[in-house]
């Protein structure tokens, strides 16, 4: 067998390396600098190829052919499916038996030349039937969801911003008993929602547990190359879930912890209750309701009527409370938690009918001056005696010559509030050469719950020099 035939069969050959526009095969060709990929197709290192390196890559041919051993890298691994395949390779080294190698070249097999009619020309093109597998683009880096929630009742309402990625799959709500809301779900994770609709963007969770706080969060997931990724995220976003309404507990005689009494007292609801023992709290908080329905934290037609300390008077007067209605009352003993305040006793609920309203005081003049001084315009004005005072209102305009609170108007700015009925000066020194500015003072009050005006001065123009 020709030795030399055998490895230009074996793809030893010219082919490996040859580029167009060869135009010799002599020995003196070996001299330039060839390279040839050592990964199957992909950037290797470059090896010049040079006349010493002839003769050692024949007597590895020669050797190959007498089915000698030359060690575990001389052969072609199993799934080696690279252009130059069925070329044996060995990592090039320096040394051999610990001994420096005089020859620098590695282990690259010299072509050899044989006079067989079919050799391979050394003109042709590369080989490019193998290509290196075009990198894929990695995932773009998730969006920001923008994730509100609210409460219905004791469920929680869950709405974000629609996430508008290409592959969108669907989005997952996470709901967490911790502070953490992970996907994949974590300990304390539970998927409240999987929604496969990109424009749906809201959820009423009401799989929850009154008086727990939960985590939520929204995950969009999309599919990029074949795996599903997360499009968009929100935040993790916590809310507390209120806590039931404790009923009264009894005593040994059958009656409430707690009791309540209301009566009319000088035109007013009148509210006082007993003590709370046996609970740990801070406070007593009063509410009001339009219907028996009355809750802590406050619900539909509730307002808050008073805060009492927990060592303060149990009584409070509802000066606000609607004429000429039914309304109804009950008292909550609070504790104040890091999620919230939770009630942990409470009074029946009382309801009593409030007298019908007088009309209100018809407003009064009130005497009014003003200067101009280095500082700005100082305002004075004659005070309010009114029982229902509330606060002063000041107000200005540029524009408008009746600047007024109680009714607003147009162009009118409110430069002052003044809750002490005994402060009667305000100095306006947001002023500039050349302005005209329309000023006045009003007394506000409340009258059986609603602002009423009980007194004015007339308008004042100044002109700034």
């Amino acid at each position: 067998m020709d030795v030399m035939s055998g490895a230009t069969a074996a793809g030893a050959g010219p082919t490996s390396y040859a580029s167009s526009g060869d135009s010799g095969a002599g020995g003196a060709e070996l001299l330039e600098d060839r390279t040839l990929n050592l990964s199957g197709g992909g950037h290797g290192r470059r090896f010049g190829l040079s006349v010493p390196g002839a003769v050692v890559g024949s007597f590895l041919v020669a050797a190959l052919a007498l089915g000698a051993a030359l060690g575990p890298m001389a052969t072609k691994p199993a799934n080696d499916a690279g252009s130059n395949a069925d070329t044996a390779y060995n990592e090039p080294t320096d040394k051999v038996d610990g001994e420096e190698h005089p020859d620098k070249t590695g282990g690259v097999d010299e072509p050899v030349k044989t006079d067989d009619a079919s050799e391979p020309d050394k003109t042709a093109a590369p080989d490019q039937s193998e290509k290196p597998e075009p990198t894929e683009a990695p995932a773009p880096e998730s969006k920001t969801l923008e994730l509100v929630l609210a409460l219905d009742g004791r469920a929680v309402v869950i709405e974000w911003s629609a996430c508008d990625v290409d592959g969108f799959l669907a989005y997952k709500v996470v709901r967490s008993k911790d502070e953490h809301a992970n996907w994949p779900l974590g300990a304390g994770d539970s998927l409240a929602a999987a929604i496969g609709d990109a424009s749906t963007t809201r959820f009423v969770d009401a799989d929850v547990d009154a008086g727990r706080t939960y985590t939520y969060r929204v995950i969009a997931l999309r599919e990029w190359n074949g795996e599903t990724v997360a499009g968009c995220s929100s935040y993790a976003t916590p809310i507390a879930i209120p806590a039931p309404t404790p009923k009264p507990e009894p005593t040994d005689d059958g009656r409430a912890v707690m009791s309540i009494s209301v009566v009319i007292k000088e035109g007013h609801p009148f509210i006082d209750w007993t003590a709370c023992t046996g609970v740990d709290f801070d406070y007593y908080k009063v509410v009001r309701s339009m219907d028996s329905t009355v809750t802590w934290p406050v619900g539909d037609n509730d307002s808050k009527v008073a805060a009492v300390g927990k060592d303060g008077e149990t009584k409070a007067w509802d000066t606000n409370a609607p004429g000429g209605k039914k309304v109804y009352y009950r008292v909550f003993c609070v504790r104040e938690t890091e999620s919230g305040s939770v009630a942990v006793a409470a009074t029946a609920v009382k309801g009593i009918e409030t007298p019908e309203t007088e009309p209100a005081p018809d407003p009064v003049a009130l005497g009014f001056e003003v200067d101009v001084t280095g500082e700005g315009v100082v305002l004075h004005w004659e005070g309010c005696s009114s029982d229902v005072f509330a606060f002063y209102k000041v107000v200005r305009s540029f524009t408008n010559e009746n600047p007024s609170y109680l009714p607003g108007t147009d162009g009118t700015q409110v430069i002052g509030v003044i809750e002490n009925r005994s402060t009667t000066q305000l100095t306006d020194g947001a002023v500039e050469s050349g302005d005209t500015i329309y000023y006045r003072v009003q007394a506000i009050g409340y009258w059986y719950g609603q602002k009423i005006l009980l007194g004015q001065t007339a308008v004042i123009a100044v002109t700034i020099p």
